[in-house]
């Protein structure tokens, strides 16, 4: 009996990311576009304006897949932001876990709201860099992002930035 007990109760353990993020909801944090590939050379699907509320369907590196009304695809991970619910309790312990999941656990305040926003993304090996070679055509495509000094003034005054001076660090 308790076997069985444990046996389900770590099934519901390793099940319950997989439903949590089916069920997660983000926001665009920017107008961005929903792409038809994890990739920037994708098909556009739709623009995407800021505030859009979406469905995470899946993560692929730096892309989300997302559903929106009904359209799905992509969008880049850094173009959204996750709200989440954070539950405290005042109980520690090596089963307060297992026990909060179950609703066992007591002395627990109400939920409390947070925004998390965690990232994971490969990064590059030293056989990426030796077997890597110059593409300028991307290179041309990346310095086309690149804005002039009046627009990042422009953006900083919109989005009512001040300027902070921040002296270098002193050596240990």
């Amino acid at each position: 009996m308790i076997r069985s007990l444990f046996s389900l109760a770590f099934a519901v353990a390793l099940l319950l990311p997989g439903v949590v993020l089916a069920q997660e909801q983000a926001f665009a944090n920017r107008a961005t576009e929903l792409k038809d590939r994890p990739s920037f050379d994708g098909r556009t699907l739709s623009p995407v304006p800021d505030g859009t509320a979406v469905k995470v369907l899946s993560r692929q590196g730096g892309w989300t897949q997302v559903d929106m009304g009904g359209n799905k695809g992509w969008i880049r991970v850094f173009h959204l932001r996750f709200p989440s619910t954070v539950e405290q309790s005042s109980g520690g312990g090596a089963l307060s876990g297992l026990t909060s999941i179950f609703g066992f656990g007591g002395g627990k305040r109400g939920p409390e709201s947070s925004k998390v926003a965690t990232i994971g993304i490969r990064g590059l090996t030293p056989e990426d860099f030796q077997s890597s070679s110059p593409d300028p055509a991307a290179l041309k495509k990346l310095q086309s992002y690149r804005s002039d000094r009046a627009s990042a003034e422009r953006f900083a005054k919109e989005a009512k930035l001040a300027p902070v001076r921040i002296d270098y660090a002193k050596g240990s």
